[in-house]
């Protein structure tokens, strides 16, 4: 399975800016069953300084810097990406652990602190005693892992509505819960919530999924966004992966851009300007095409 991902983000601004700084966690993880073959980053106006490197988490990164005036912002990347099926890593481990029980994923040895340190607390996710009952449905005593995270994501599916606006970025785990609404990064928020709750190891995975038409009708260029989901940590097994914005475990047709503790740790564009405005337009624009369509 080949994809070609190219994802724009366009900004304009009211009044001249004088200095942008940005980042960007935009071109995705190489991982077993997943190689980027070739990424692109094209970034308008030019950049005066552009760096590349791996974040804390091994996630690919870069850094820009524009010093010359401008009114507009345009960063658009493009991979290819080559996905093995079905080898890939979420559908391997949920396969090994679908007859584990939930309460044994509780046991991260110390020798892990690379898993441990997802069971804490983030700036946008912290465990708490609602989100630990709302998950507790799902989790029920014995209740085999892989089981569990479906009839979880089956739940948020049908008790929280896909709402765009109604939540921003910085909307946390918690605010989700009592507005029943959000976008796919919300959702991902709760589960990672409902596991860190249950005493499990979760974080948040950013990328992006391939969609299909409508029967009958032909794709559209430009009709992806990029998504987000939840991971869930079983020792001795490896991260199973849960979409619970369309309720389903992740598969072959999606591409991991970058994960962390939650949205804060990875957006895929953050910046800081210096201008007289107040105000901007934005719009994002992503494509996620199998190669040869």
């Amino acid at each position: 399975m080949k994809y070609r991902v190219a994802h724009t983000t366009r900004y304009r601004y009211e009044e001249d800016v004088t200095c942008s700084y940005g980042q960007i966690h935009l071109v995705p993880r190489q991982l077993p069953g997943q190689i980027c073959a070739r990424s692109e980053v094209t970034i308008e106006p030019v950049p005066v300084d552009y760096q590349e490197r791996s974040d804390f988490f091994g996630n690919r990164f870069a850094y820009f810097e524009i010093s010359s005036v401008h009114r507009a912002l345009s960063v658009t990347t493009t991979s290819w990406i080559e996905i093995a099926v079905p080898v890939r890593r979420e559908l391997v481990g949920a396969i090994e652990a679908a007859a584990t029980p939930w309460e044994s994923a509780r046991s991260i040895p110390a020798s892990d602190p690379e898993g441990r340190q997802f069971l804490l607390d983030s700036p946008l996710v912290a465990a708490s005693a609602e989100l630990a009952a709302y998950g507790r449905l799902s989790f029920t005593d014995g209740r085999p892992i892989v089981e569990a995270l479906q009839d979880l994501a089956h739940r948020v599916y049908g008790d929280f509505a896909f709402k765009p606006g109604a939540t921003g970025v910085s909307t946390t785990a918690a605010e989700v819960l009592e507005k029943k609404a959000g976008v796919c990064q919300d959702f991902a928020h709760l589960v990672i919530g409902c596991m860190r709750s249950l005493g499990l190891a979760a974080r948040y995975v950013s990328g992006y999924l391939e969609t299909n038409p409508p029967p009958g009708r032909p794709r559209q260029q430009g009709a992806d966004v990029s998504h987000a989901w939840a991971s869930v940590l079983v020792p001795g097994v490896g991260w199973i992966d849960v979409d619970p914005t369309n309720r389903q475990l992740v598969n072959e047709r999606y591409v991991v851009t970058a994960w962390g503790r939650d949205y804060s740790d990875v957006p895929p564009l953050k910046g800081v300007i210096f201008t007289r405005g107040t105000t901007h337009d934005l719009e994002v624009m992503v494509d996620v095409l199998r190669e040869g369509d």
